[in-house]
């Protein structure tokens, strides 16, 4: 930030640049917007709700990024450059569009839908804000001129590489006039569908990411607008050399630390190498974390509130060793290395020691990169060939009710998976997607309860299909999860 100073009998004192108050207080407001949706549960909202709070949950981490590349931008600004490339998780990407605009089509009972080409990577090297800007043109004009109708969002890979994303709708489709100038600037306005601004932006961004926008209506009604990008574009950063940075491209990881400094500057420093990030402020959230996802390595500070440390390290350690959990580098984060915490920390099962302050980027490479090479191979482990249940969780779970209560909790547990199979099965036959939804919400807290991974995962990919609309994906998945759930039932059924 620009140094502004003003003499006093004291000497030079700092004057506060006005941009740099300004950067602190937005980031501070916008963070208190996201922190609050993050605290609201959606499983206690009705579907409607949920759909909106999505909504404006997507949007808002989108201010976020917009807010930063603003102030990064603003004149002042010694950060990095605006507009930089990111590493980008394309599959959430996409999923976070399809809920952003599930609840913006509601009040048009228009049908949003998501089609994703196997092909598709998850891992991508593009800048998400021209990405998500070019999505949001595309997605409100289709949505404004097939009010009641069907908008589809869709991502393939060509044979060549080349990245497609599209958007189609069932509308009435461009004048046939106005297809092949429909991206200059000076096609606008009037009441020709779809011929505002927008579109111009949107090629714009277009060719900032090194792609084409193209445009056509269906034989079958409707029209399609399509972003092509080719893989030169969407790959480069990828395989190009970072000097004496390892390359951490596709690498997955965790940081769980209560500093939101040290979060930021590992972030930052982990993306700059071409990973992606996600982060826990706390021991129980980096546990939630670690159960509902999978990740390459975890940075784990020890001194967290609610759950330090130490106990998250052993406790994903020992879901691993029940066989529920996948082997992963677990790296511990302190500032303590004294030889007693050094003996404590790698008892736990942690990997390795990480000693604050950190350390330059390049050293932090290095300790990573010394690690993730060292990692156990998780290639083998996969969720659906582990056992129907854990024994030994079951077993805590009902030595932790009681002598008197554990046979009540087991016989509760098996009428519980009673009711959401014969609940699921109805709702399946009765394509009843809001009812599927709430029954696999139930049998993911159940089963993993039990540490029954095979009924998990089925459950989570079920609810996953039911929010992309796409029927034989849904009727496949639940005849997975329908079958997972009667394999754990017939253990059960042999147990107390």
């Amino acid at each position: 930030m620009t140094d502004r100073r003003k003499t006093t009998p004291g000497g030079v004192v700092p004057t506060p640049d006005p941009i740099e108050l300004l950067a602190h207080d937005i980031r501070a407001t916008v963070s208190d917007v996201i922190g609050g949706l993050r605290l609201i549960d959606p499983d206690d909202l009705p579907e409607a709700a949920r759909e909106q709070i999505g909504r404006i949950h997507v949007a808002s981490e989108l201010l976020a990024r917009l807010v930063e590349e603003m102030l990064l931008g603003a004149p002042g600004s010694d950060s990095h450059e605006a507009g930089g490339v990111d590493v980008l998780n394309l599959h959430r990407f996409l999923d976070d569009e399809l809920r952003r605009w599930h609840g913006a089509s509601r009040p048009t009972n228009t049908r949003v839908l998501l089609s994703r080409s196997p092909e598709v990577p998850q891992i991508i090297r593009l800048p998400s804000l021209p990405l998500r800007r070019i999505i949001a043109n595309l997605m409100g004009n289709a949505l404004r001129h097939a009010p009641g109708g069907t908008v589809e969002l869709g991502a393939a890979i060509y044979p060549d590489g080349t990245l497609s994303l599209c958007v189609s709708d069932n509308g009435p489709g461009f004048p046939e006039d106005l297809l092949p100038r429909l991206f200059d600037p000076a096609t606008r306005g009037g009441s020709a569908p779809g011929t505002g601004m927008g579109l111009h932006i949107a090629s714009a961004h277009a060719e900032g990411l090194g792609g084409q926008m193209l445009a056509r209506n269906l034989p079958e009604g409707g029209a399609r607008v399509t972003l092509n990008i080719p893989a030169r574009s969407w790959k480069r950063a990828a395989d190009e050399p970072q000097g004496t940075l390892p390359n951490l491209c596709g690498v997955r990881a965790l940081v769980a630390d209560d500093s939101a400094t040290n979060q930021t500057l590992l972030r930052g420093m982990l993306a700059h190498m071409g990973a992606e990030c996600e982060t826990a402020s706390d021991g129980i959230e980096a546990l939630n974390w670690l159960n509902r996802e999978r990740f390459d390595i975890a940075l784990i500070d020890l001194e967290m509130p609610r759950l330090g440390g130490l106990e998250v390290i052993r406790s994903e350690r020992l879901r691993q060793a029940r066989g529920i959990a996948p082997p992963m580098v677990m790296v511990a984060m302190t500032a303590y290395v004294l030889r007693d915490n050094r003996e404590a920390i790698f008892e736990a099962g942690a990997d390795g020691i990480l000693a604050k302050p950190l350390g330059t980027i390049e050293t932090f490479g290095k300790v990573v990169h010394h690690y993730l090479q060292s990692a156990p191979d998780p290639a083998d482990w996969a969720p659906e060939r582990a056992p129907p249940f854990s024994y030994a969780t079951l077993a805590e779970l009902m030595a932790a009710a009681g002598p008197d209560q554990g046979d009540v909790l087991l016989s509760r547990l098996k009428e519980d998976l009673t009711g959401v199979a014969d609940a699921m099965s109805e709702a399946i036959e009765d394509r009843d997607l809001g009812v599927i939804r709430a029954q696999t919400h139930i049998l993911l807290s159940l089963a993993g309860a039990i540490g029954a991974l095979p009924t998990q995962e089925a459950a989570r990919r079920l609810h996953q299909v039911t929010r992309q609309g796409d029927e034989e994906a849904i009727s496949i998945a639940a005849k997975m999860c329908l079958g997972r759930l009667q394999e754990m039932r017939a253990e059960l059924a042999q147990t107390g």
